[in-house]
């Protein structure tokens, strides 16, 4: 064991076990590192390039029962380890605090939703288009919102197609899906898509039929027909979601554990079928990810046992994402985008009557490059990450 005489946010003693180091922090929590991990994680240059994160260490070239021959605190403050064959690590303390792995530690990092309020509804997260694409804060601050809240909308756009691809691929490269590139949302028929219809949509993740649904949605509205009726509606799945565990417990817990199972098919075009919970939680239980869309529901196939736990569960689910007092309800005019994670927000419309043209564009980001996106920009505007973003969705 060593003491450590230490300031706020350092550590206060060191003790070595047989197989791991335990870590006292200044407010007494403890953090245990395991020796194969420290030996593993070593972050000199030899063993690999910590700014990009190219390893040239091999697991494989490791004995799992590693131990150091020699652990100490530096005058800085650093964790110096010394292994059997003479290599040594450095790691400082502040690294080790964020990379801790306790259970405490992993909790605390954890992603917790900010769900929404009434608040929330009636004053959603609104940007200036120009001033997105422009200023690197306004930016930054739209991905906050769509990691924060699931939404952001932006006004003042161009009112001409094409305009919203330039703001897709600042988020990340556009990923294309059998609807192509871009989806142009026009009244038509004759289309495959029940979003090219005047009939009301029932708020919906887009396509849970597959591996992994689109990640972050674009929708630019280009012209709209307001003499018409018909209102776009955005929701907040995770209220949804904590509400349901508020009232059923264990309807929610069934519906986090059984996959629910979704299938599109297009004649010659695509058959989709994916099997994925209707709710996804981390391992502390935090909503991460929802897929919400019977209207591509395919049979069941779950325990018996949970069969009628599932099914309640579902309706009610279904039936909180049918109150319009949950919703936000506005009409997006001409030059407006709505920008949201597809994991998290269901979105639908009332029913249209159109007696002009209503013409919206579609893209989507995948969650992935959006969050690399988010990091970059934090780093390239010298400002804290902040909280861990959400990284799983609903897969």
């Amino acid at each position: 064991m060593q003491e450590i005489s230490s300031s706020s946010d350092s550590l206060v003693k060191l003790d070595q076990g047989a197989s791991s180091l335990d870590l006292t922090w200044q407010d007494k929590t403890c953090s245990t590192f395991h020796h194969i991990w420290l030996r593993d994680n070593c972050r000199c240059k030899t063993c690999g390039d910590p700014a990009t994160g190219r390893r040239s260490l091999r697991l494989t070239d490791l004995a799992l029962d590693i131990k150091p021959v020699a652990a100490s605190l530096s005058e800085q403050g650093d964790l110096c380890l010394t292994w059997p064959d003479g290599h040594t690590s450095t790691f400082s303390i502040a690294w080790l605090r964020r990379h801790a792995y306790d259970t405490l530690s992993r909790k605390s990092s954890a992603f917790t939703p900010v769900l929404w309020t009434e608040g929330t509804r009636s004053a959603p997260p609104r940007l200036v288009f120009d001033k997105v694409m422009t200023d690197a804060e306004t930016f930054l601050t739209m991905l906050h919102h769509v990691r924060d809240h699931g939404l952001c909308f932006l006004h003042g756009a161009p009112s001409q197609a094409g305009s919203l691809e330039p703001l897709a691929e600042k988020i990340g490269p556009v990923q294309e899906s059998n609807f192509g590139r871009v989806q142009n949302l026009v009244v038509d028929e004759t289309k495959q898509s029940v979003a090219n219809r005047t009939v009301a949509l029932k708020p919906h993740t887009d396509e849970p039929y597959r591996a992994s649904p689109p990640g972050i949605l674009l929708f630019h509205c280009v012209e709209t027909d307001v003499t018409g009726a018909g209102s776009p509606l955005f929701m907040d799945g995770f209220a949804l979601a904590e509400q349901l565990r508020a009232e059923d417990p264990e309807a929610f817990e069934v519906l986090t554990r059984h996959n629910c199972t979704f299938r599109r098919h297009f004649a010659g075009d695509v058959d989709l079928i994916a099997e994925a919970p209707a709710i996804s939680v981390d391992e502390f239980g935090n909503l991460s990810g929802i897929r919400i869309n019977d209207r591509v529901a395919a049979p069941l196939a779950i325990a018996p046992e949970d069969v009628e736990v599932h099914y309640r569960g579902m309706q009610r689910l279904l039936t909180l994402a049918e109150d319009e007092s949950l919703a936000i309800k506005l009409t997006l005019r001409p030059g407006d985008v709505a920008v949201f994670d597809n994991h998290r927000i269901l979105h639908g419309r009332t029913e249209l009557s159109m007696k002009g043209r209503r013409f919206l564009q579609w893209l989507q980001v995948e969650r992935g490059d959006f969050h690399s996106t988010m990091r970059i920009m934090a780093d390239r505007l010298e400002t804290q990450r902040g909280i861990a973003p959400l990284l799983r969705g609903a897969y």
